[in-house]
């Protein structure tokens, strides 16, 4: 019972290789699979396309960071299992690589609904299914292990925030929303650099949440200060110059920012400091003898 989270989580990494959805437009469609995707390599168009429409490119542009942000995840899931991490990392891997799906299925809404045809094929069926499979597994073995630790709860609720505010749309588009995991390329890694960034800090308090060194506060909060910036910035712009309005997704990315950097700040260990050792004793000379 214990490699059931393992035996789940390969599948769902097995899965990508299989057909993730059918995307059709008229007479075209094009048939990507999980591997497509995290590869952004772009598939083939079928059928008659005369004007020479490149959906295959579509598709990879806006669904790659989501499926590949699911397979990240799901891979964590399956080395926390086999290397015993703890149930609570696979169950949070699981839980991570099941809502990229879910955001990736509902891409395709919006006005472009009515253009384009989406459907679901087996590999993404597949993948969720045995993703699902693995999380429930994890869950259950975290509750009957041993009580969940959750305290301190503040590092958990900051993670928590991230992850989610990572895989949201972040602006309310008619046609096709973004998301900061549409930063994610395998092919480009240092893309996606500044957007994961926060996400890996905030993970990494987590798992030092009893004691947070007063090295790695510092570092955290050098990382996650600058992001703040640049998401506030972010939604004043979407205000004022885009004229689009934001998404939920930077006002969560933004609170689980602020509160992973108040945990780890309120939570650092005092720097260790040299303990001075103690000086030798002098040993004085006996006096020389006085005269006779």
């Amino acid at each position: 019972m214990r490699q059931f989270p393992s035996i789940s989580f390969a599948v769902a990494l097995a899965a990508f290789t299989l057909p993730f959805a059918t995307v059709s437009c008229d007479e075209i469609r094009v048939e990507p699979s999980g591997a497509d995707l995290v590869l952004r390599t772009d598939p083939e168009t079928e059928g008659a396309n005369p004007e020479r429409l490149e959906i295959g490119r579509l598709v990879t542009s806006y669904g790659s960071g989501l499926a590949t942000a699911a397979f990240l995840a799901f891979a964590l899931a399956l080395v926390a299992a086999v290397r015993s991490w703890g149930d609570g990392w696979v169950l949070l891997g699981g839980v991570a690589g099941l809502l990229a799906l879910l955001f990736l299925k509902t891409r395709g809404g919006g006005a472009a609904a009515g253009a384009i045809s989406i459907d679901v094929r087996a590999g993404a069926l597949l993948s969720a299914g045995a993703g699902t499979a693995g999380a429930l597994s994890a869950g259950i073995a975290w509750i009957r292990s041993s009580r969940p630790a959750l305290s301190p709860f503040l590092p958990v609720l900051g993670t928590a925030l991230l992850l989610v505010g990572y895989l949201l749309p972040a602006d309310r588009s008619a046609v096709v929303s973004s998301a900061y995991a549409d930063s994610l390329s395998v092919r480009e890694p240092w893309l996606s650099v500044f957007w994961l960034l926060p996400v890996a800090v905030g993970i990494t308090l987590l798992a030092r949440r009893r004691e947070i060194p007063a090295d790695l506060s510092i570092v955290a909060v050098g990382v996650l200060a600058p992001t703040s910036i640049v998401i506030g910035h972010e939604i004043w712009r979407l205000w004022r110059d885009d004229g689009v309005q934001p998404g939920v997704a930077p006002f969560v990315f933004l609170a689980g920012v602020v509160l992973s950097a108040w945990s780890a700040w309120s939570r650092r260990a005092p720097a260790e400091r040299p303990v001075a050792s103690p000086e030798p004793a002098q040993v004085r000379a006996p006096a020389p003898p006085s005269g006779p």
